[in-house]
């Protein structure tokens, strides 16, 4: 989905994670969620009490950007109520893919890179 892309990337096909993970909407997404919702609009604003510092969470994970990315999908998605698929979409499926790219590639430079970027 585009918004799991940083704004303006062009799809390429010989490079398809170029931009991937850095959105606008995920980040602000993943901000709400983890370090409180005024951090969304300034990265500088947190909650006294976030999810991040209430469960000692010093580093991003695939699965913390897996989470967001499955919310991001279904607030942007036509459904009034939670389910494991919207149309043909499979939210279980899109979650454990995202997981298993930063899980079992875990080596490889975009990866590294990604989360790198996330904890800067």
């Amino acid at each position: 989905p585009s918004f799991m892309y940083a704004t303006g990337t062009e799809y390429d096909p010989e490079d398809s994670t170029k931009g991937l993970f850095r959105g606008f909407l995920l980040i602000r997404v993943f901000r709400h969620i983890f370090t409180g919702p005024s951090s969304a609009i300034n990265a500088t604003n947190t909650a006294n009490k976030t999810k991040a510092k209430v469960f000692m969470l010093r580093k991003v994970t695939g699965r913390m950007i897996a989470y967001t990315a499955v919310q991001c999908y279904f607030v942007l998605s036509s459904a009034n109520k939670w389910a494991n698929y919207i149309d043909e979409f499979n939210l279980d499926h899109f979650y454990d893919n995202i997981v298993a790219m930063f899980e079992e590639n875990s080596d490889e430079p975009f990866i590294r890179e990604t989360l790198d970027w996330w904890d800067g």
